[in-house]
């Protein structure tokens, strides 16, 4: 994938006010909450977006290649050039080649669809590799059997959630950097890296806890689409993004609303 060249906010009033809050020293979930609410419309659009469908059919459709004999040619069916018996790394790898080629063959090479594609590279990464044994005692086969295990009802739920959590953190920070640097140092909201850590942790938190409901809906919907016809393609995955990312602004809302 490439680089996010980040730029200024956008000069909405939502996004003023975001600014106006963390100038305030509001509390941290005050202004997560705001970003989210100022970042609605760009969620929205996801569905849009060539290399987000593309990450997204990839997250659901690598576990079930997994289930076949024969992972590497179930993985090259799913576009990913890989060999007869990949690693995790050759995955990855052939994933980010892939989502190039689409933002290259859509000319949509955008900032959210870069972390769409970090998101699907970081998921895939934590997800599988956090459960192999270990790097120099890992076998092609405990990369199958990992992938493989997510296509569970439990795994797949795990796995969505994991990726649109990222997805979404990351989206609500890459514009939030474009204001904390002037709101860092002695004296400002940010007085040293530490309390910029814990910021980052507390807005990796909320979203979190946002996307809670990826994981009660996606094992029915991935199971029932299976089913139906035996994989997800991308009109499918947009379908499934589309859903993603309603129900978590509809949770954004509705943590915000509690909140008041």
């Amino acid at each position: 994938m490439g680089h996010i060249h980040l730029g200024v906010l956008p000069q909405t009033k939502k996004w003023r006010e975001v600014v106006s809050l963390l100038e305030d020293r509001a509390d941290d979930e005050t202004v997560f909450a705001a970003s989210a609410i100022a970042a609605e419309r760009d969620l929205a659009a996801a569905v849009d977006n060539s290399v987000f469908v593309e990450a997204v059919r990839l997250l659901l459709m690598i576990p079930f290649a997994a289930r076949s004999e024969d992972f590497g040619a179930a993985l090259r069916d799913l576009d990913l050039q890989v060999a007869s018996h990949p690693e995790l790394l050759d995955i990855i790898a052939a994933a980010g080649d892939r989502l190039d080629a689409v933002a290259r063959t859509s000319r949509t090479r955008t900032d959210f669809g870069e972390l769409a594609g970090r998101a699907l590279i970081a998921t895939l990464g934590e997800q599988i590799g956090g459960a192999l044994p270990g790097l120099f005692d890992t076998t092609a086969e405990d990369v199958r059997t990992e992938a493989r295990r997510l296509s569970r009802p439990q795994g797949i739920g795990g796995l969505t959630r994991a990726f649109f959590g990222r997805l979404l953190s990351d989206t609500l920070s890459s514009w939030l950097d474009r204001t904390l640097a002037s709101q860092t140092g002695p004296g400002r909201r940010m007085s040293d890296a530490g309390a910029r850590g814990a910021f980052d942790l507390a807005l990796g938190q909320y979203t979190h806890e946002a996307t809670r409901i990826i994981r009660e809906f996606a094992p029915g919907w991935y199971g029932k689409r299976l089913h139906e016809s035996g994989r997800i393609d991308s009109h499918q995955a947009a379908a499934f993004g589309a859903v993603a990312m309603k129900k978590i602004t509809e949770e954004l809302r509705r943590k915000r609303n509690a909140d008041e």
